[in-house]
């Protein structure tokens, strides 16, 4: 796959494509993605996606406090590769892109300066200023400008419309099992080994202190889970707690702490992945370490009963 960030060195002509942030990259997005691949395919044309980043929200200064995000742009750009697009455009979201006319984007970039002979869209989505480039906009204009508009339906899973919103909702109350659903694939977060305080060294479960490499990542709700360590391309069967650490004082900050098991080696300041498979139980205050040791112990079973039958 190839990957711009510049509109004027794309070289592509009148491909399939589709416009969106994608962030999570669901089996909704999944499903115009797989539109944009046949639609290509039977033009014997090449597939593209256009993608923005940052997240809106942060160059418009929109709430971006309190914004999270499903994946990083370097997650995202996996994804795509992964899914067999052909190629990626990723437009600077700034402010004065924000005020371009929908109108305006579609006449000189889809239409001049890419030459789209396909143009798909999810049920929801809508570019330009003030979200005014709809579907309506679009399929108005196909046949004054010869490309094809396709407008593709939502995904329901128990009665809810798959989405960002919904997953990170999910993430966020707990309900992982949800969440994996929508994505079509395991929850995911990256990030660097921090040195620790060595406590869980000191009653025989220690830990890897996780620092996230995307700071807006989406952190799952507080509690244990059983997990999947990517490290050096090799997944080993973990245990990962997300959370204050009440039984060790007064913690202000969440803390990502996984227990890789059987895992012995020094992999501080390496990089791993975390994948999320089941939530275990709530984190939980103990009275005492050897309380907390022998919870731990039940954890250590149910996680690998998890992971062995995952």
């Amino acid at each position: 796959m190839l990957v711009y960030t510049n509109i004027n060195k794309l070289e592509i002509t009148k491909p399939a494509v589709t416009i969106g942030f994608f962030d999570g990259l669901h089996i909704g997005h999944k499903r115009v993605l797989e539109i944009v691949k046949q639609n290509a395919e039977k033009d014997n044309a090449q597939s593209l996606v256009i993608t923005f980043w940052p997240h809106p929200r942060i160059a418009l200064n929109n709430d971006s406090e309190g914004l999270r995000l499903l994946s990083s742009l370097d997650e995202k750009i996996s994804l795509f590769e992964a899914m067999g697009l052909d190629s990626l455009l990723i437009i600077n979201f700034t402010k004065e892109f924000a005020k371009e006319n929908a109108y305006t984007f579609l006449q000189n970039t889809l239409v001049e300066k890419i030459k789209a002979s396909t143009i798909v869209m999810g049920y929801n989505h809508a570019f330009g200023h003030k979200g005014e480039g709809n579907f309506n906009l679009v399929q108005k204009h196909q046949q004054n400008y010869g490309y094809q508009a396709i407008k593709v339906g939502p995904i329901e899973i128990d009665g809810q419309k798959v989405s960002s919103t919904q997953i990170r909702l999910a993430l966020t109350e707990g309900n992982l099992k949800l969440a994996n659903v929508m994505l079509g694939r395991l929850y995911c977060i990256s990030g660097t080994i921090e040195g620790g305080k060595q406590i869980g060294r000191s009653i025989g479960y220690p830990t890897a202190n996780i620092k996230l490499s995307e700071p807006l990542k989406l952190i799952p709700h507080n509690g244990v889970y059983a997990v999947w360590v990517e490290y050096n391309n090799q997944k080993y069967p973990s245990m990962l707690n997300i959370g204050l650490r009440p039984t060790l004082g007064n913690n202000l900050n969440i803390t990502i702490e996984a227990h890789i098991i059987g895992f012995k080696h020094n992999i501080y300041n390496e990089q791993i992945r975390v994948f999320f498979v089941e939530r275990i139980r709530d984190e939980i205050q103990f009275n005492s370490l050897n309380s907390l040791k022998s919870q731990l112990a039940l954890d250590k079973i149910k996680a690998l009963t998890i992971l062995e039958n995952e």
